[in-house]
C-alpha cells in the first residue's frame, strides 16, 4: 500500500472546499449588484480560495512525479485516461439528464429539442461547465511519461528551467499582454502565450519541485509575501477593473496572483504539517485523509447540490453573502461526502 502523504491530503480537503465555494459564489454572482456590500464580499469569498484548483494540480504533480512511481505508456491509456473518460461519458450524461430533470419539473413536459440539444452536448465534448477540469487533467495524464523524463533525472536546474519558462510564458506574458503598452503586439508575438490547458502542467511539475526540494527560509518566506500580494492583488485588481460587469481577470486560475497564491499555500501547509500533528490534531487530520480520498468523487457530483440550492432558493434565505456562501459550501460539501460514501459501495460505479 502506498504511503499517504499527510500535508497532499490536507490540501486536497482545503482545495475541494474552495472549488465548493468558488461554484456557490459563482451561482449567487446574477443576483448581486456591483459595488453593493454583497458584491465585495463575493469578491473576498471569490478570491481567497482561487488557488483551488491549481493545488489540486500540484498535489497531483507529487503523486505522479514520484520517481519510484512507474508509470508506463500503457498503464496511462488503460488506467488513468480510461478513468478519466469514464468519468466524462457518465458524469457527462448525468448532468444532462439532471438538467432534462429540471425543465420536466418546472414546466411538466419535455421537448424533444431539449433531447436532442442534450445529446449534441455529449458528442461535441460541451459538458457540464466544471467538468473542464477533465479535460485538462486527461491532457496531463497523456504527457505525464514525457514530464517524468524530465523529473525522474533528478536535475533541479533543468526542473528550474523549465518552470522558469512556465512562468514566463503561461504566467506572465499571457496576463501582462492584456495592459498597455504590451497590449499593442501584433503577430507572431502573441503566439508565444501558453494556453490554459497546457499551462497547467506547470502547476503539475511545480507541486513534485517544491515536494522534492527544500527552500531556505528566505525564500520560503518570500514567497509568502508574494501569496499575500497576489491575494490583495486579486481582491482589488478584481474590485477596480470591474465596473457593470465582473472582469474575471485577475480571478484565472493562470494569472500570475492566483499562482503565487497556489505555490504560498502549498509551501505553507507542507510545512505546518511537520509542526501540527499530535494527539490534539490526529482526528481532524484523519478526517483530511477521507475528504481527500473522497475529493474526485465530490468534485464530479458537488454541482448536483449547487443547482439544488439554487432551485430551492436556499442561496436567497442568508441576505448576506459573506455568512451564506461559507454556510452552503460546507453544507454542500457534507451532502457529497454522503453520497460518495453510497457510491463507494457500488460496484462499477465507484471506479468512476
Amino acid at each position: 500500500m502506498v504511503k499517504r502523504i499527510t500535508y497532499v491530503d490536507v490540501l486536497k480537503t482545503l482545495a475541494i472546499f474552495g472549488v465548493i465555494v468558488i461554484h456557490i459564489s459563482a451561482g449567487m454572482l446574477a443576483n448581486i449588484k456591483i459595488a453593493s456590500t454583497n458584491w465585495y464580499f463575493y469578491v473576498f469569498w471569490a478570491s481567497i480560495v482561487r488557488w483551488s484548483v491549481p493545488v489540486f494540480f500540484m498535489c497531483s504533480g507529487v503523486l505522479f512525479l514520484n520517481p519510484n512511481k512507474e508509470i508506463s505508456l500503457k498503464l496511462v491509456y488503460t488506467k488513468y485516461l480510461l478513468r478519466i473518460v469514464l468519468a466524462l461519458i457518465f458524469w457527462g450524461c448525468m448532468y444532462e439528464v439532471f438538467d432534462i430533470f429540471k425543465v420536466f419539473v418546472s414546466t411538466g413536459s419535455i421537448n424533444t429539442s431539449i433531447i436532442k440539444s442534450s445529446i449534441k452536448h455529449i458528442i461535441t465534448c460541451n459538458t457540464h461547465f466544471h467538468l473542464y477540469y477533465l479535460y485538462i487533467i486527461a491532457l496531463i495524464y497523456v504527457v505525464v511519461p514525457i514530464i517524468k523524463g524530465v523529473t525522474n533525472n533528478d536535475n533541479k536546474q533543468l526542473i528550474e528551467y523549465t518552470l522558469l519558462v512556465w512562468i514566463f510564458f503561461g504566467l506572465l506574458f499571457p496576463f501582462t499582454i492584456k495592459f498597455y503598452p504590451f497590449n499593442l503586439l501584433r503577430g507572431m508575438v502573441l503566439q508565444y502565450a501558453i494556453n490554459m490547458a497546457y499551462s497547467s502542467i506547470g502547476y503539475f511539475i511545480m507541486g513534485y519541485y517544491l515536494h522534492r526540494y527544500s527552500l531556505s527560509r528566505r525564500t520560503t518566506y518570500f514567497i509568502y509575501l508574494l501569496g499575500t500580494i497576489g491575494f490583495i492583488s486579486t481582491v482589488f485588481g478584481t474590485i477596480k477593473s470591474s465596473s457593470h460587469t465582473i472582469n474575471s481577470l485577475f480571478l484565472e486560475g493562470m494569472s500570475p496572483n492566483v499562482a503565487a497564491m497556489a505555490i504560498a499555500l502549498f509551501l505553507l501547509i507542507k510545512n505546518l504539517c511537520l509542526y501540527i500533528i499530535n494527539d490534539k490534531t490526529s482526528k481532524l487530520i484523519k478526517a483530511t485523509k477521507y475528504i481527500s480520498k473522497a475529493s474526485f468523487c465530490i468534485y464530479l457530483i458537488h454541482d448536483f447540490f449547487n443547482i439544488t440550492f439554487r432551485s430551492f432558493g436556499l442561496d436567497k434565505i442568508i441576505s448576506s453573502v459573506f455568512i451564506s456562501i461559507p454556510i452552503l459550501s460546507l453544507l454542500n460539501l457534507i451532502l457529497s461526502f454522503l453520497v460518495y460514501l453510497v457510491l463507494s459501495k457500488v460496484p462499477y460505479v465507484k471506479s468512476i
